[in-house]
């Protein structure tokens, strides 16, 4: 992981520990490669459907297509539903990463070809305070930047922060479902963008 991934990580800990302890998601092993998955397949939900029925469907398909950009170019590809035993969660996750607990309340879904191209994910508390989550992530976010912008991404019933710092990219987003509030920390670099392809695999996240 980079030296970001490690920083924010201790700092975020104690303000947002879950309990339970975490290990190595193994749905990952023995997954179909990708030239073999047929996209488009009859069967396969949307990914609106999915996000509409995600907190009140428990049945979920083993997977499903998911449209993504990455560097502004269009992608469909095929991803697969991954649970956690971390965190009390699933989503769908694409065949080119990989999900894995971190520590005890957060899980990461990165890039096998790259780990430091990566999403933390954290769960919070429904009664959980927004104004102070986003205090807070707007002062840990300062520490790397003064500047902090709008990350210009779709995130419906969200906030969005980003900084850059040379040519890492770091990005949170407060997920404020009130079913399933989320914080994700996104590392990525300038000309390595799959903020969007993260973004995507979290909408698909059901808690539960």
């Amino acid at each position: 992981m980079t030296s970001w991934t490690r920083y924010l990580g201790c700092v975020t800990f104690a303000a947002f520990l879950l309990t339970g302890c975490g290990t190595t998601i193994d749905e990952n092993a023995d997954e179909p490669q990708e030239d073999s998955v047929k996209e488009g397949k009859e069967g396969n939900t949307s990914q609106e459907d999915n996000r509409n029925n995600r907190s009140d469907n428990k049945v979920r398909l083993m997977e499903q297509n998911l449209q993504y950009t990455i560097n502004g170019e269009a992608k469909e590809k095929t991803a697969f539903l991954k649970k956690s035993d971390n965190q009390p969660f699933s989503l769908y996750v694409l065949q080119q990463f990989r999900l894995s607990a971190e520590e005890p309340g957060k899980d990461i879904v990165f890039l096998t070809e790259d780990d430091s191209i990566s999403m933390r994910i954290e769960l919070l508390k429904a009664d959980v305070n927004w104004d102070e989550v986003e205090k807070n992530v707007q002062a840990q976010l300062k520490s790397i930047s003064e500047t902090i912008r709008d990350p210009s991404l779709d995130v419906e019933g969200g906030t969005g922060f980003e900084v850059e710092s040379g040519d890492d990219v770091i990005t949170s987003i407060l997920l404020k479902d009130e079913k399933a509030p989320v914080r994700l920390t996104i590392f990525t670099k300038k000309d390595r963008d799959y903020r969007d392809a993260f973004l995507e695999m979290a909408k698909t996240l059901m808690k539960g």
